[in-house]
């Protein structure tokens, strides 16, 4: 399977923005990740895949404390390192998402913002959903509004507000309905302003 070269990280630091309304669509997406969380039960393994500078599992870690092990992994030697660094009580390495060969290791599976950089998105999924034992939550960019929020703020303009990298575009039904053939149950949906998350589990 040829992939193609991902940008390492992220264009746009969005998690330690100053801009008041990125700090009130990322407080947005927390508080409903959380909520996503709440719906969890008897977690006690956790891989996030794709997980870049490891903000998404620093947050498993303050919302599970002790009681669960975390692991994340990342394309990038250079991000993984970084979050290593800022992060050293989670267990960090370096992997592919098509790679995965986990095979229901873990109560819950985490992929935050990657599916849309993928050709084969249909290959990551299917790892994920062999991956994880019950939960998997999902999130992507939600289209259009994603490009139209872009082009607002004056950046990509030659690309109709596209941020580089992205390949996939969903609308929270197309997306749904993508994640639907995976065979999870969908348990909760939840849009945070620009994004569609959701929660799964295995019946």
């Amino acid at each position: 399977m040829k992939v193609r070269v991902q940008p390492e990280g992220n264009y746009y630091d969005k998690y330690h923005s100053t801009n008041p309304i990125v700090k009130w669509m990322m407080n947005k997406f927390f508080c409903d990740f959380k909520e996503l969380l709440q719906q969890t039960e008897g977690i006690k393994a956790i891989l996030e895949a794709g997980c870049g500078e490891g903000e998404i599992s620093s947050l498993l870690w303050e919302y599970f404390g002790k009681s669960c092990k975390i692991k994340a992994f990342d394309i990038s030697e250079k991000i993984v390192q970084k979050a290593k660094n800022e992060n050293m009580q989670i267990e960090f390495s370096v992997g592919n998402i098509y790679d995965l060969k986990a095979r229901g290791g873990y109560e819950l599976v985490v992929c935050s913002e990657v599916l849309e950089h993928l050709e084969f998105p249909e290959k990551a999924l299917e790892n994920l959903i062999n991956a994880t034992k019950t939960y998997l939550i999902v999130s992507v960019p939600r289209e259009p509004i994603w490009r139209i929020l872009n082009i607002l703020r004056g950046k990509y303009w030659g690309d109709f507000g596209n941020t580089p990298g992205h390949i996939q575009h969903w609308g929270s039904r197309s997306f749904i309905c993508f994640l639907k053939k995976g065979g999870m149950k969908i348990v909760k949906v939840k849009r945070p302003l620009p994004w569609t998350m959701v929660l799964l589990k295995k019946e």
